[in-house]
């Protein structure tokens, strides 16, 4: 895992490590958590898991695998 070095005013690190405290985290817990958010990365396995089990309800009828890996295939030449 990589380590940074970022700058923050003090009254809003301030405010973070409250916040942490409060989600009982830590400070790059919460940092990690709130980019991941900000961004549009999923948080963590379950929320994944949900969003698979989303995605695939709104698959309809047959679905070939192989035939969708096969069109995408010549569609990237």
């Amino acid at each position: 895992m990589a380590k940074v070095m970022v700058s923050f005013p003090d009254d809003l690190l301030v405010a973070i490590d409250a916040e942490a405290k409060r989600q009982r985290t830590t400070r790059s817990g919460l940092l990690q958590k709130l980019a991941r958010k900000e961004i549009g990365l999923p948080e963590n396995r379950e929320e994944i898991l949900a969003t698979l089990d989303r995605l695939s309800s709104q698959v309809t009828g047959s679905f070939d695998v192989v035939a969708e890996i096969r069109r995408d295939r010549q569609r990237d030449g």
